[in-house]
C-alpha cells in the first residue's frame, strides 16, 4: 500500500469533529476488528494452569467480539451503498433474513449520530483513525497509515466541510424525532390511564393526537431518507411503519367518536 501523508496535528484534528458516515462506518468496522484482534493476541500465550472453564470463557469472549465485528461490517456495508440483496448474498442468506438480522443495528447507528465515537466524545474522528493506524503499524511497520489512507477525508481533501453540512441536517431531524417519540410515549401512557376511566371523547382525542404524532414522525423519516440517502431504505421502512400506525389509530378513534 502507498502511504498517504496526513496533515500535521494542528491541521487535522478538530475537537469533536466527525467524518462522513461512509468514513465513520469504515472506522466502526476497523475498531471492532481491532478489539477482536487485540483480544485474540492476548489469548495466544495460554496460561500454564488455567482454572476450569477459563479457556472456554476466553473463546466465548472472542465469539462475542467477532459477532460485534459482523454487525459493524453490515453497518459499514450499508453506509457504502451495499444493498440488502447484496448483504444477504454475502451472508449466504436471503435479503429478508439479512434485513431482519441487522436492520435494527443500522437504525440504532443512524439514530445515535452515525459515528464510531460517542456523540459526546471530544475526540476528532481522525484521532481515532490515527490510533488504529498505530496499532496496525505495530504488526506491519511498513504500513503507517493503513486505516486513515482509505478514508474519503484523506483521499479527497476538503470533503469534511461538505459532509459536516449534510450531518447538520440529519442531526436536526434526528433531534426532532427524539422529541416526537417522547411525546408519543406520553400519549401512549395517557391512553392506558384513559382506558380505565372509559371516557369515549377523551379516548378519541388521545387516539387522534397519537395518529397525528405518528404521521409527523413518518414525515420526518421521509425527510431523513432525502438527507441521508445511503440509509434511505431504512428511513422509508420506518416511515411506512408509522404511517400504518397513524391510519390504525385514526380508525380506532372513530369507534369512540
Amino acid at each position: 500500500m502507498t502511504d498517504t501523508a496526513l496533515p500535521s496535528d494542528g491541521e487535522q484534528t478538530i475537537p469533536g469533529a466527525r467524518l462522513s458516515p461512509r468514513d465513520e462506518g469504515r472506522l466502526h468496522y476497523a475498531s471492532a476488528a481491532f478489539f477482536l484482534a487485540d483480544e485474540a493476541l492476548e489469548q495466544i500465550p495460554i496460561a500454564l494452569d488455567p482454572a476450569p472453564g477459563d479457556l472456554l470463557r476466553a473463546a466465548l469472549r472472542l465469539a462475542e467480539l467477532a459477532d460485534r465485528a459482523v454487525t459493524s461490517a453490515a453497518i459499514a456495508e450499508r453506509e457504502r451503498g451495499t444493498t440488502w440483496d447484496q448483504i444477504g448474498a454475502a451472508a449466504g442468506t436471503t435479503r429478508q433474513a439479512a434485513h431482519e438480522r441487522w436492520h435494527g443495528n443500522v437504525r440504532a447507528w443512524a439514530a445515535t449520530g452515525r459515528s464510531d465515537l460517542p456523540a459526546h466524545s471530544p475526540k476528532d474522528s481522525m484521532e481515532n483513525a490515527a490510533m488504529l493506524d498505530r496499532y496496525y503499524a505495530r504488526l506491519f511497520p511498513e504500513q503507517t497509515t493503513a486505516v486513515s489512507s482509505g478514508l474519503d477525508a484523506v483521499r479527497f481533501p476538503g470533503s469534511r466541510e461538505y459532509e459536516g453540512s449534510l450531518r447538520a441536517r440529519g442531526a436536526a431531524l434526528n433531534a426532532r424525532l427524539t422529541v416526537l417519540k417522547d411525546q408519543l410515549q406520553e400519549l401512549s401512557n395517557a391512553y392506558r390511564l384513559l382506558k380505565e376511566t372509559g371516557d369515549p371523547r377523551a379516548l378519541a382525542d388521545n387516539l387522534t393526537a397519537t395518529a397525528d404524532h405518528s404521521q409527523e414522525i413518518a414525515s420526518v423519516f421521509r425527510q431523513l431518507a432525502a438527507a441521508e440517502p445511503s440509509l434511505a431504505e431504512e428511513h422509508l421502512h420506518e416511515a411506512q411503519k408509522y404511517e400504518g400506525w397513524a391510519e390504525s389509530n385514526r380508525d380506532h378513534a372513530k369507534l369512540y367518536a
